[in-house]
Protein backbone atom coordinates (compact mmCIF):
# COMPACT_ATOMS: atom_id res chain seq x y z
CA UNK A 1 0.00 0.00 0.00
CA UNK A 2 2.83 2.35 0.87
CA UNK A 3 4.49 1.66 -2.47
CA UNK A 4 1.26 2.51 -4.35
CA UNK A 5 0.96 5.79 -2.45
CA UNK A 6 4.57 6.58 -3.32
CA UNK A 7 4.04 5.88 -7.03
CA UNK A 8 0.85 7.98 -7.04
CA UNK A 9 2.67 10.80 -5.30
CA UNK A 10 5.52 10.72 -7.81
CA UNK A 11 3.03 10.67 -10.73
CA UNK A 12 1.15 13.68 -9.43
CA UNK A 13 4.39 15.48 -8.65
CA UNK A 14 5.58 14.96 -12.23
CA UNK A 15 2.46 16.52 -13.78
CA UNK A 16 2.85 20.07 -15.11
CA UNK A 17 1.74 22.77 -12.71
CA UNK A 18 -0.78 24.00 -15.31
CA UNK A 19 -2.83 21.93 -17.74
CA UNK A 20 -5.74 23.03 -19.87
CA UNK A 21 -7.37 21.27 -22.81
CA UNK A 22 -9.96 22.90 -25.07
CA UNK A 23 -11.85 21.76 -28.15
CA UNK A 24 -11.63 24.47 -30.77
CA UNK A 25 -14.04 25.43 -33.55
CA UNK A 26 -12.74 22.67 -35.85
CA UNK A 27 -13.19 20.07 -33.08
CA UNK A 28 -9.45 19.85 -32.51
CA UNK A 29 -8.35 19.08 -28.97
CA UNK A 30 -5.64 21.52 -28.01
CA UNK A 31 -3.66 21.28 -24.76
CA UNK A 32 -1.83 24.10 -23.04
CA UNK A 33 0.79 23.36 -20.41
CA UNK A 34 1.12 26.90 -19.11
CA UNK A 35 -1.09 29.99 -18.77
CA UNK A 36 -1.57 32.02 -21.96
CA UNK A 37 0.32 35.18 -21.02
CA UNK A 38 2.05 35.51 -24.39
CA UNK A 39 -0.41 35.47 -27.29
CA UNK A 40 -0.25 35.78 -31.06
CA UNK A 41 -3.56 36.36 -32.86
CA UNK A 42 -3.68 35.58 -36.58
CA UNK A 43 -6.44 35.99 -39.15
CA UNK A 44 -8.35 38.78 -37.33
CA UNK A 45 -8.70 36.75 -34.14
CA UNK A 46 -7.21 39.89 -32.60
CA UNK A 47 -10.79 41.19 -32.64
CA UNK A 48 -11.82 38.48 -30.18
CA UNK A 49 -8.76 39.17 -28.02
CA UNK A 50 -9.82 42.83 -27.96
CA UNK A 51 -13.43 42.02 -27.07
CA UNK A 52 -12.09 39.96 -24.16
CA UNK A 53 -9.92 42.84 -22.87
CA UNK A 54 -6.70 40.88 -23.35
CA UNK A 55 -4.67 42.90 -25.87
CA UNK A 56 -2.02 43.38 -23.17
CA UNK A 57 -1.10 39.70 -23.69
CA UNK A 58 -0.47 40.07 -27.44
CA UNK A 59 3.23 39.93 -28.35
CA UNK A 60 3.10 39.95 -32.16
CA UNK A 61 0.67 41.00 -34.88
CA UNK A 62 0.04 40.74 -38.61
CA UNK A 63 0.88 43.84 -40.63
CA UNK A 64 -2.69 44.12 -41.88
CA UNK A 65 -3.82 45.07 -38.35
CA UNK A 66 -1.97 48.38 -38.79
CA UNK A 67 -3.70 49.23 -42.08
CA UNK A 68 -7.02 51.04 -42.46
CA UNK A 69 -7.34 51.14 -38.68
CA UNK A 70 -10.41 53.39 -38.84
CA UNK A 71 -12.35 50.80 -40.84
CA UNK A 72 -12.56 48.43 -37.85
CA UNK A 73 -13.43 49.33 -34.28
CA UNK A 74 -10.98 46.88 -32.74
CA UNK A 75 -8.00 48.11 -34.76
CA UNK A 76 -8.81 51.71 -33.94
CA UNK A 77 -8.86 51.19 -30.16
CA UNK A 78 -5.65 49.14 -30.45
CA UNK A 79 -3.78 51.57 -32.71
CA UNK A 80 -1.41 52.83 -30.01
CA UNK A 81 -1.14 49.57 -28.10
CA UNK A 82 0.05 47.45 -31.02
CA UNK A 83 1.92 49.84 -33.32
CA UNK A 84 5.32 48.90 -31.88
CA UNK A 85 4.73 45.13 -31.66
CA UNK A 86 6.78 42.77 -33.86
CA UNK A 87 5.23 41.75 -37.20
CA UNK A 88 4.72 37.99 -37.61
CA UNK A 89 3.23 38.04 -41.11
CA UNK A 90 1.41 40.21 -43.59
CA UNK A 91 -2.04 38.74 -42.96
CA UNK A 92 -4.88 38.63 -45.43
CA UNK A 93 -6.15 35.87 -47.63
CA UNK A 94 -3.76 32.96 -48.23
CA UNK A 95 -0.74 34.71 -46.70
CA UNK A 96 1.29 32.44 -44.46
CA UNK A 97 2.71 33.77 -41.17
CA UNK A 98 6.45 34.15 -40.63
CA UNK A 99 7.29 30.99 -38.68
CA UNK A 100 10.75 32.17 -37.68
CA UNK A 101 9.39 35.42 -36.26
CA UNK A 102 6.80 33.52 -34.23
CA UNK A 103 9.30 31.03 -32.84
CA UNK A 104 11.57 33.88 -31.77
CA UNK A 105 8.73 35.43 -29.74
CA UNK A 106 7.93 32.15 -27.92
CA UNK A 107 4.15 32.58 -27.54
CA UNK A 108 2.15 30.36 -25.18
CA UNK A 109 -0.68 30.04 -27.68
CA UNK A 110 -1.62 31.09 -31.21
CA UNK A 111 -5.20 31.97 -32.11
CA UNK A 112 -6.20 31.84 -35.75
CA UNK A 113 -9.22 31.77 -38.04
CA UNK A 114 -8.99 29.08 -40.72
CA UNK A 115 -11.44 26.59 -42.20
CA UNK A 116 -8.98 23.79 -42.91
CA UNK A 117 -8.12 21.55 -39.97
CA UNK A 118 -4.92 20.34 -41.64
CA UNK A 119 -3.69 23.93 -41.96
CA UNK A 120 -4.02 24.48 -38.20
CA UNK A 121 -2.42 21.10 -37.44
CA UNK A 122 0.51 21.84 -39.73
CA UNK A 123 1.12 25.24 -38.15
CA UNK A 124 1.09 23.71 -34.67
CA UNK A 125 3.44 20.92 -35.74
CA UNK A 126 5.88 23.30 -37.42
CA UNK A 127 6.04 25.58 -34.40
CA UNK A 128 5.47 23.10 -31.57
CA UNK A 129 3.09 25.68 -30.12
CA UNK A 130 -0.65 25.20 -29.34
CA UNK A 131 -2.80 26.57 -32.18
CA UNK A 132 -6.47 27.26 -31.39
CA UNK A 133 -8.97 27.89 -34.19
CA UNK A 134 -11.88 30.29 -33.65
CA UNK A 135 -14.20 32.00 -36.13
CA UNK A 136 -17.55 33.49 -37.11
CA UNK A 137 -19.08 30.72 -39.22
CA UNK A 138 -18.14 29.20 -42.57
CA UNK A 139 -20.43 30.26 -45.44
CA UNK A 140 -22.29 32.81 -43.34
CA UNK A 141 -22.26 34.31 -39.85
CA UNK A 142 -23.22 31.76 -37.21
CA UNK A 143 -23.66 33.15 -33.74
CA UNK A 144 -23.19 29.74 -32.14
CA UNK A 145 -19.65 29.78 -33.59
CA UNK A 146 -19.15 33.30 -32.26
CA UNK A 147 -20.34 32.28 -28.80
CA UNK A 148 -18.16 29.18 -28.79
CA UNK A 149 -15.14 31.21 -29.93
CA UNK A 150 -15.63 33.69 -27.09
CA UNK A 151 -15.99 30.86 -24.58
CA UNK A 152 -12.90 29.01 -25.82
CA UNK A 153 -10.74 32.11 -25.76
CA UNK A 154 -12.28 33.27 -22.50
CA UNK A 155 -11.20 30.02 -20.89
CA UNK A 156 -7.66 30.23 -22.27
CA UNK A 157 -7.22 33.93 -21.44
CA UNK A 158 -8.88 33.60 -18.02
CA UNK A 159 -11.69 35.90 -19.15
CA UNK A 160 -14.65 33.55 -18.73
CA UNK A 161 -16.83 36.16 -17.04
CA UNK A 162 -16.15 38.73 -19.75
CA UNK A 163 -16.96 36.14 -22.45
CA UNK A 164 -20.27 35.18 -20.86
CA UNK A 165 -21.17 38.82 -20.28
CA UNK A 166 -20.59 39.67 -23.94
CA UNK A 167 -22.54 36.62 -25.11
CA UNK A 168 -25.46 37.64 -22.91
CA UNK A 169 -25.29 41.18 -24.32
CA UNK A 170 -25.39 39.92 -27.93
CA UNK A 171 -28.36 37.66 -27.19
CA UNK A 172 -30.26 40.51 -25.54
CA UNK A 173 -29.56 42.76 -28.54
CA UNK A 174 -31.15 40.22 -30.82
CA UNK A 175 -34.32 40.32 -28.74
CA UNK A 176 -34.68 44.05 -29.48
CA UNK A 177 -35.43 43.47 -33.15
CA UNK A 178 -39.14 43.55 -33.88
CA UNK A 179 -41.16 41.02 -35.85
CA UNK A 180 -42.99 42.37 -38.88
CA UNK A 181 -46.08 40.94 -40.58
CA UNK A 182 -44.71 41.43 -44.09
CA UNK A 183 -41.01 41.77 -44.75
CA UNK A 184 -39.79 44.57 -46.99
CA UNK A 185 -37.35 43.75 -49.77
CA UNK A 186 -34.04 45.45 -50.50
CA UNK A 187 -30.58 44.72 -51.86
CA UNK A 188 -27.16 44.76 -50.23
CA UNK A 189 -24.20 45.32 -52.55
CA UNK A 190 -20.43 45.83 -52.37
CA UNK A 191 -20.10 43.01 -49.81
CA UNK A 192 -16.43 42.13 -49.38
CA UNK A 193 -15.53 38.59 -50.43
CA UNK A 194 -11.93 37.49 -50.82
CA UNK A 195 -11.17 41.17 -51.20
CA UNK A 196 -13.17 44.33 -51.84
CA UNK A 197 -16.05 44.05 -54.31
CA UNK A 198 -18.50 46.18 -56.26
CA UNK A 199 -22.25 46.43 -56.62
CA UNK A 200 -22.90 42.86 -57.82
CA UNK A 201 -21.35 41.30 -54.70
CA UNK A 202 -24.02 40.30 -52.19
CA UNK A 203 -25.06 37.81 -49.53
CA UNK A 204 -28.48 36.25 -49.73
CA UNK A 205 -28.55 35.74 -45.96
CA UNK A 206 -26.90 39.05 -45.04
CA UNK A 207 -27.03 39.07 -41.24
CA UNK A 208 -28.17 42.71 -40.77
CA UNK A 209 -31.07 41.93 -43.13
CA UNK A 210 -31.93 38.81 -41.14
CA UNK A 211 -31.97 40.74 -37.87
CA UNK A 212 -33.98 43.64 -39.25
CA UNK A 213 -36.51 41.38 -41.01
CA UNK A 214 -35.57 42.48 -44.52
CA UNK A 215 -35.45 40.09 -47.47
CA UNK A 216 -32.62 40.38 -49.99
CA UNK A 217 -33.90 40.33 -53.59
CA UNK A 218 -31.02 37.93 -54.33
CA UNK A 219 -32.83 35.36 -52.18
CA UNK A 220 -34.96 34.58 -55.24
CA UNK A 221 -31.91 32.95 -56.83
CA UNK A 222 -32.22 30.17 -54.23
CA UNK A 223 -28.56 30.22 -53.35
CA UNK A 224 -27.06 30.58 -49.91
CA UNK A 225 -24.17 32.64 -48.70
CA UNK A 226 -22.14 34.95 -50.91
CA UNK A 227 -22.73 35.31 -54.64
CA UNK A 228 -22.11 37.66 -57.52
CA UNK A 229 -25.39 38.49 -59.19
CA UNK A 230 -25.78 39.47 -62.82
CA UNK A 231 -26.04 43.23 -63.39
CA UNK A 232 -29.12 42.70 -65.50
CA UNK A 233 -30.74 40.70 -62.72
CA UNK A 234 -30.35 43.64 -60.35
CA UNK A 235 -31.80 45.93 -63.00
CA UNK A 236 -34.70 43.59 -63.62
CA UNK A 237 -35.55 43.45 -59.92
CA UNK A 238 -34.83 47.18 -59.56
CA UNK A 239 -35.32 47.22 -55.78
CA UNK A 240 -36.78 50.29 -54.14
CA UNK A 241 -33.93 50.33 -51.59
CA UNK A 242 -30.27 49.51 -51.98
CA UNK A 243 -27.69 49.36 -49.19
CA UNK A 244 -23.96 49.44 -49.95
CA UNK A 245 -21.15 48.22 -47.72
CA UNK A 246 -18.65 51.00 -47.10
CA UNK A 247 -15.77 48.59 -47.69
CA UNK A 248 -16.54 48.58 -51.41
CA UNK A 249 -17.45 52.25 -51.83
CA UNK A 250 -14.40 53.18 -53.92
CA UNK A 251 -15.16 50.31 -56.30
CA UNK A 252 -18.76 51.48 -56.55
CA UNK A 253 -17.52 54.92 -57.62
CA UNK A 254 -15.25 53.34 -60.24
CA UNK A 255 -18.15 51.28 -61.58
CA UNK A 256 -20.37 54.35 -61.67
CA UNK A 257 -17.84 56.36 -63.67
CA UNK A 258 -17.54 53.54 -66.20
CA UNK A 259 -21.30 53.07 -66.67
CA UNK A 260 -23.36 55.97 -65.35
CA UNK A 261 -26.37 55.01 -67.43
CA UNK A 262 -26.68 51.72 -65.56
CA UNK A 263 -26.83 53.38 -62.15
CA UNK A 264 -29.32 55.94 -63.45
CA UNK A 265 -31.70 53.12 -64.29
CA UNK A 266 -31.67 51.83 -60.72
CA UNK A 267 -34.49 53.73 -59.03
CA UNK A 268 -33.02 53.34 -55.53
CA UNK A 269 -30.29 55.83 -56.41
CA UNK A 270 -32.85 58.59 -56.77
CA UNK A 271 -33.68 58.74 -53.07
CA UNK A 272 -33.46 55.36 -51.32
CA UNK A 273 -29.89 54.12 -51.41
CA UNK A 274 -27.70 54.02 -48.30
CA UNK A 275 -24.10 53.47 -47.25
CA UNK A 276 -23.52 51.40 -44.11
CA UNK A 277 -20.40 50.79 -42.02
CA UNK A 278 -17.88 48.23 -43.25
CA UNK A 279 -19.67 45.02 -42.34
CA UNK A 280 -16.85 42.85 -43.64
CA UNK A 281 -13.36 44.28 -43.74
CA UNK A 282 -10.73 41.59 -43.32
CA UNK A 283 -13.42 39.18 -42.06
CA UNK A 284 -16.60 40.04 -40.16
CA UNK A 285 -16.74 42.96 -37.73
CA UNK A 286 -19.34 41.78 -35.23
CA UNK A 287 -19.91 45.14 -33.56
CA UNK A 288 -20.24 47.01 -36.86
CA UNK A 289 -22.56 44.30 -38.17
CA UNK A 290 -24.88 44.77 -35.19
CA UNK A 291 -24.79 48.56 -35.54
CA UNK A 292 -25.67 48.21 -39.23
CA UNK A 293 -28.59 45.95 -38.31
CA UNK A 294 -30.24 48.63 -36.17
CA UNK A 295 -29.64 51.34 -38.80
CA UNK A 296 -31.26 49.18 -41.49
CA UNK A 297 -34.19 48.34 -39.20
CA UNK A 298 -34.78 52.05 -38.50
CA UNK A 299 -34.50 52.92 -42.21
CA UNK A 300 -36.88 50.22 -43.46
CA UNK A 301 -39.38 50.26 -40.60
CA UNK A 302 -39.36 53.82 -39.15
CA UNK A 303 -42.73 53.44 -37.41
CA UNK A 304 -41.80 50.24 -35.61
CA UNK A 305 -38.49 51.78 -34.52
CA UNK A 306 -39.63 55.34 -33.89
CA UNK A 307 -37.82 55.45 -30.53
CA UNK A 308 -34.55 54.06 -31.89
CA UNK A 309 -31.57 56.38 -32.37
CA UNK A 310 -29.09 54.45 -34.58
CA UNK A 311 -26.15 56.62 -33.51
CA UNK A 312 -26.85 56.16 -29.82
CA UNK A 313 -27.33 52.43 -30.38
CA UNK A 314 -24.10 52.17 -32.36
CA UNK A 315 -22.15 53.87 -29.59
CA UNK A 316 -23.70 51.56 -27.02
CA UNK A 317 -22.60 48.54 -29.08
CA UNK A 318 -19.06 49.84 -29.60
CA UNK A 319 -18.69 50.55 -25.89
CA UNK A 320 -19.87 47.04 -25.06
CA UNK A 321 -17.38 45.43 -27.46
CA UNK A 322 -14.29 47.66 -27.42
CA UNK A 323 -14.88 50.12 -24.59
CA UNK A 324 -15.30 53.32 -26.62
CA UNK A 325 -18.26 55.07 -28.35
CA UNK A 326 -16.79 55.18 -31.84
CA UNK A 327 -19.56 56.38 -34.15
CA UNK A 328 -17.99 59.86 -34.45
CA UNK A 329 -14.71 58.24 -35.50
CA UNK A 330 -16.48 56.29 -38.26
CA UNK A 331 -18.34 59.42 -39.30
CA UNK A 332 -15.08 61.38 -39.53
CA UNK A 333 -13.40 58.64 -41.56
CA UNK A 334 -16.20 57.47 -43.87
CA UNK A 335 -19.21 59.66 -43.11
CA UNK A 336 -20.95 56.99 -41.05
CA UNK A 337 -24.46 56.06 -42.13
CA UNK A 338 -25.21 58.03 -45.29
CA UNK A 339 -27.67 58.43 -48.12
CA UNK A 340 -26.30 57.76 -51.61
CA UNK A 341 -27.87 59.74 -54.43
CA UNK A 342 -27.38 60.91 -58.01
CA UNK A 343 -26.94 64.59 -58.75
CA UNK A 344 -25.40 66.39 -61.72
CA UNK A 345 -23.93 63.20 -63.19
CA UNK A 346 -22.23 62.35 -59.90
CA UNK A 347 -22.83 59.77 -57.17
CA UNK A 348 -22.90 61.70 -53.91
CA UNK A 349 -23.16 61.04 -50.20
CA UNK A 350 -25.20 62.90 -47.62
CA UNK A 351 -25.25 62.36 -43.87
CA UNK A 352 -28.75 61.51 -42.71
CA UNK A 353 -28.18 61.31 -38.96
Amino acid sequence: MGKIKYILFMFLFSLPAFALTVTDLLNREVSLEKPANRVIALGTSLSYVTYLNSVDKVIGIEAIELKDVKKRAYTYVNRNKIKSLPIVGQGGKAKRPNLEAIITLRPDVIFTIVQDKSEADLLSKQLNIPVVVVGYGVESVEFEDIYKSLQIMGKILNKQNRAESLISYIKNLQKEFKRVEKRSRAYIGAVAYKGLQGITSTKTDFMPFRFSQVENIAFDLQKKGHLFIDKEYLLMKNPSRIFLDNAGWELILQEFNKDKSYFKRLKAFKDSSYLILANTFYYINIDQMLANSFFIAKTIYPKQYKDLDPIKKSNEIFEAFVGEPLYDMFKEDTGGFQKVYLENEKLKLKSIL
